[in-house]
């Protein structure tokens, strides 16, 4: 009796001869995919290869040009996300798509919300739900948590927790693990690991070799939006797998530095911040990359939001070029010649309703007083756009032009059995 491989499982999902293409671009040409059942498959691919794109076409985001998409043996085409989600798709996007200041239970069951006699959201069978969810996954979160509040490694580690509980048959992660720290990533390989041995099909879109080495089954290579090869993991080592992707051979990935380090440019000496971090000292020299690392919830954000004066030390001290500076705040910092990308870009790193000149207009703010009148004219600007577009009460978050999902064929659990 011959064992059955992953070779000859029949295909849970087939994509054959698709293409997509945008105005001035084509972003996918006359590619396939396959996913079997109870397997993982690595979909690689440097930047603008069209993995995302090709995501979105599964998840109904995305119509196809041209080309046909089988499900479980049949021809489907998903007019919308809602259609997909149905069929058993699901997808963790890239991008966060949570609603801040919703609970943490409101977010995973958003359009799914249990009701009671009286047909209002039974929010004790919704947050009973949501700690069974959260505590089936390992995930120690307060299921009446306001998104707000959470971090982006946690805010992910709830998409991922919202996408398991469509109880899907295809799972399509894209870039799960950018933003969780190595003990996030071994949780979600366990939970992945799972969802493999209830036979679901699994597409893991990562820029990170070891990941794919690590879980995958299969491994498809895009590259300019063109299909490369299909092929079992364990056949590929790192080498043979990045020439793939970017179409020919690297005699080094890492060449060494011929640019000498440059002196010393900052030095920070025992900051600390009480509560949070105490006594970080390092130092930083022209020409030089420093990383900062650690577990979530270890001080690294609050480490560079200090520096940057949004929460100034408690004590120790700052030095630029020699000179001993105190961050009151950000504008100062800017004056000083320092910036600050943010680890939420979208929260806290951008006006969603203004413009690209407009929150570009920032970089001319290099005096408190300059900025202070820059940001009244910019929170102007956004108070007039968002009550345009939503009306006085409150203004437009980046989810906005994204709609409420209506109630799904999958069942919940308190709908189940």
């Amino acid at each position: 009796m011959r064992t059955s491989t992953i070779d000859d499982r029949p295909y849970l999902l087939e994509m054959s001869h698709i293409s997509k293409g945008f105005p001035g671009v084509i972003a996918l040409d006359d590619v396939q995919l396959r996913v079997r059942p109870g397997s993982v498959l690595a979909l690689m691919g440097e930047n603008g290869a069209g993995k995302s794109t090709l995501m979105k076409i599964i998840a109904g985001i995305y119509q196809p040009d041209a080309g046909q998409i089988c499900l479980r043996g049949e021809p489907v085409v998903f007019a919308t996300p809602l259609a997909a989600l149905q069929a058993g798709i699901a997808m963790i996007h890239q991008e966060l798509n949570l609603m801040p200041h919703m609970t943490i239970a409101e977010n995973i069951w958003i359009g799914r919300e249990p009701l009671n006699g009286l047909q209002l959201v039974d929010h004790r069978a919704m947050h009973h739900c949501t700690a069974r969810l959260l505590e089936r996954l390992g995930i120690a979160l307060d299921p009446n948590e306001q998104v707000v509040n959470l971090s982006i490694a946690e805010r992910q580690m709830v998409e991922i927790a919202k996408a398991v509980s469509y109880d899907s048959d295809i799972l399509i992660m894209d870039e799960p693990t950018s933003a969780i720290t190595e003990t996030e990533v071994e949780q979600l390989f366990t939970i992945i690991q799972d969802l493999k041995a209830q036979g679901k099909g699994i597409i893991y879109i990562t820029h990170k070799m070891q990941e794919v080495f690590a879980i995958a089954d299969e491994v498809a290579v895009f590259r300019d939006g063109v299909f490369v090869g299909l092929h079992e993991a364990r056949a590929l080592d790192g080498d043979r797998l990045i020439s793939m992707m970017v179409g020919r051979e690297l005699s080094t990935l890492f060449p060494e530095r011929e640019q000498p380090v440059g002196p010393l440019l900052l030095a920070v000496r025992d900051l600390t911040l009480d509560g949070v971090f105490q006594n970080v000292s390092f130092d930083l020299h022209a020409g030089e990359i420093l990383g900062v690392a650690g577990l979530m919830g270890s001080g690294r954000t609050n480490v560079a939001e200090t520096l940057f004066g949004i929460t100034p030390a408690s004590s120790g001290t700052v030095s630029l070029d020699g000179q001993q500076l105190y961050m009151t705040d950000p504008h100062m910092a800017i004056e000083k010649g320092f910036a600050l990308l943010t680890e939420d870009r979208k929260l806290t790193g951008l006006f969603g309703c203004l413009s690209v000149l407009e929150n570009m207009g920032w970089l001319c703010c290099l005096t408190t007083a300059a900025a202070a009148s820059c940001a009244t004219r910019l929170f102007a600007a956004c108070a007039k756009t968002c009550a345009g577009n939503c009306g006085s009460r409150r203004p437009r978050s980046s989810s906005a032009s994204i709609p409420f999902p209506e109630a799904t064929s999958r069942k919940p659990c308190w709908r189940a059995g």
